[in-house]
C-alpha cells in the first residue's frame, strides 16, 4: 500500500521544490526592481540626473543554439531509453524551435559588425 505512493510522492516534492525555487526567483527579482524604481523616483524628486542603463539585447542566436541542444538531447534520450522513435520525435519540437530562432538571427543586422 505505502509502496504505490513513494512515485507519486517524489513526483510532488520535486514539482513542488521546482516550484518553489521558480516562485522565490521571481519574487527576489520583483522586489529588486520595484527597489530601482523607488531608488530612481527619489533621485528623480531630488532633481538628480538617472543615468537609464540601455536595454538588454535580446540574443535570438544563443537561444537557438540552446533549444536545439536541448531538442537534440530529448530525442537522443527518449529514443534511446524507450527505443520507441515514434515518442523521440517530440524532440523535434524544440528542436526546430532552435533552428528557426537560429536562422532568424542569421538574417537580423548585427551590431557588432
Amino acid at each position: 500500500m505505502v509502496k504505490q505512493w513513494i512515485p507519486i510522492v517524489a513526483i510532488v516534492i520535486s514539482m513542488g521544490g521546482t516550484f518553489t525555487v521558480i516562485i522565490f526567483a521571481l519574487y527576489y527579482n520583483y522586489l529588486k526592481r520595484q527597489s530601482q524604481s523607488r531608488e530612481i523616483l527619489a533621485a528623480i524628486e531630488k532633481g538628480i540626473e538617472v543615468p537609464f542603463p540601455p536595454p538588454r539585447k535580446y540574443n535570438r542566436r544563443s537561444q537557438g543554439i540552446f533549444w536545439i541542444a536541448i531538442g537534440l538531447a530529448l530525442t537522443l534520450a527518449l529514443g534511446v531509453s524507450t527505443g520507441n522513435w515514434r515518442i523521440a520525435v517530440w524532440g523535434l519540437m524544440p528542436l526546430a524551435a532552435g533552428v528557426a530562432a537560429f536562422l532568424i538571427s542569421k538574417g537580423e543586422k548585427s551590431d557588432d559588425g
